[in-house]
């Protein structure tokens, strides 16, 4: 018994509960919703796995915008403030815009430094978008493993998807910061300047959400770049408030950074445990259901519903009926085949002594024989006996593959005929 448990710890662990024959079908999850706190719940460390890992290769971009928040003050602090007394410099005659104009400076000088940053973070999206799917498709996996497979897998789609987002990050970001210098220092109109900043944000916010959609999409199907902008863009139009209420739902673990105070170590806490996967988690969910919806009826072999189980209440369920059918299709050949007991002690395999030759060898395949033979005889004898004779089910089912194969017959001979004719 000790034995016995000990082996269902391990597999669990290997390979989640999910495939553990023993999990009742009523507690799956039925829903998306029900999916993510069955993860969230059930797979937590390898959630905080996940985060580490990503977090890893998110440090080098970690550092690139701490530096920039560095080199903004430190500009701020070296600006001459006095009037120079025989040396040194004097001070400027107006402070309008300055603020503004290092603000410009620094970005277009940082924000260069932003496609090798991302480059190292790609890596770290790519694993960690590869194992997610994994986990709400409810397949077993090896974080470490199944990591390093979905960057070698998505590695260059990903790198594509990155760098596109940076050049408009970039362009962006430039447009809002010379916004503001040009409202600070009065040149042009403030009103269309304001419209010039709001559309740079809209801009920016709406690629950011197909960003997001095609990091997912790219790890669910093969499809070429310009397919994942399209089908991007139409996810993003049509489903914008749905967007946002499952971004904001990611944003959870930062709330603390934004009370200040003592709540700043509780966000740098969450942080590291699920900053990173727990949105990751909340938006490839949300994005299959978007797949299984729109997606999953036009492509040919894709399977909806994936991680997800109708809830069996009656016999006669759909569901219930096709389980069974599966069951009767997989059964082992053995457990409709006589197999004779061993019982019989004038039945034995020869053993071959410590030193043997030829003529040792020739009895144990004598022995083999005979055993072999005594076999034969028992299934003759025991195949119609009533436990050893196939189901109705089973029946069924050979007809229906011998119904298969005779049209499948048919279709070659026709097509031959076919190909006769036209030559």
């Amino acid at each position: 018994m000790a034995k016995r448990k000990t082996g269902g710890l391990i597999n669990r662990i290997l390979v989640g509960k999910e495939k553990s024959e023993g999990y009742a079908r009523s507690t799956l999850p039925s829903n998306r919703w029900e999916l993510f706190w069955d993860i969230f719940k059930g797979r937590f460390w390898k959630l905080f796995g996940i985060n580490l890992l990503t977090i890893l290769f998110f440090l080098p971009l970690i550092a690139l915008l701490v530096f920039r928040v560095i080199l903004i003050a430190g500009s701020g602090s070296v600006i001459p403030l006095t009037q120079g007394f025989g040396f040194g410099y004097g001070a400027p005659l107006s402070f309008v815009g300055v603020n503004e104009q290092t603000v410009v400076n620094v970005d277009i000088f940082v924000y260069l430094f932003m496609p090798l940053a991302l480059i190292i973070a790609v890596v770290g999206v790519s694993g960690a978008a590869y194992v997610t799917r994994n986990m709400v498709w409810t397949e077993g996996i090896f974080v470490a493993n199944d990591f390093w497979r979905g960057v070698k897998k998505n590695f260059t789609q990903m790198l594509c998807i990155a760098l596109v987002y940076s050049l408009v990050f970039y362009v962006t970001q430039l447009a809002v910061n010379i916004a503001d210098y040009a409202i600070a220092v009065g040149t042009g109109s403030v009103w269309m300047l304001v419209i010039a900043k709001i559309m740079a944000y809209i801009l920016l916010i709406f690629y950011s959400f197909m960003t997001f959609h095609m990091i997912t999409m790219s790890v669910t199907y093969e499809l070429k770049f310009s397919a994942l902008l399209k089908n991007s863009f139409l996810f993003t139009l049509g489903l914008f408030p749905q967007n946002i209420f499952f971004a904001a739902l990611g944003l959870i673990p930062f709330i603390p950074f934004f009370l200040g105070g003592i709540f700043v170590s509780l966000g740098l806490i969450l942080t590291l445990m699920m900053g990173f996967s727990l949105p990751l988690l909340i938006w490839t969910d949300y994005c299959q259901w978007i797949y299984d919806k729109f997606i999953n009826d036009r492509v040919p072999g894709a399977k909806k519903n994936r991680g997800i189980y109708e809830k069996v209440k009656e016999s006669n369920s759909e569901t219930l009926r096709q389980y069974r059918e599966q069951i009767a299709m997989t059964r082992s050949s053995l457990n409709s085949r006589p197999i004779k007991p061993i019982t019989d002690d004038e039945l034995k395999l020869r053993e071959l002594p410590t030193s043997f030759n030829r003529d040792d060898l020739i009895k144990l395949q004598e022995s083999k024989d005979v055993i072999y033979e005594d076999n034969l005889k028992y299934i003759e004898e025991h195949k119609n006996d009533p436990e050893f004779l196939p189901s109705e089910e089973e029946i069924a089912a050979k007809d229906k593959e011998e119904e298969r194969n005779r049209r499948i017959e048919a279709a070659k001979k026709e097509l031959e005929k076919r190909e006769k004719k036209h030559k």
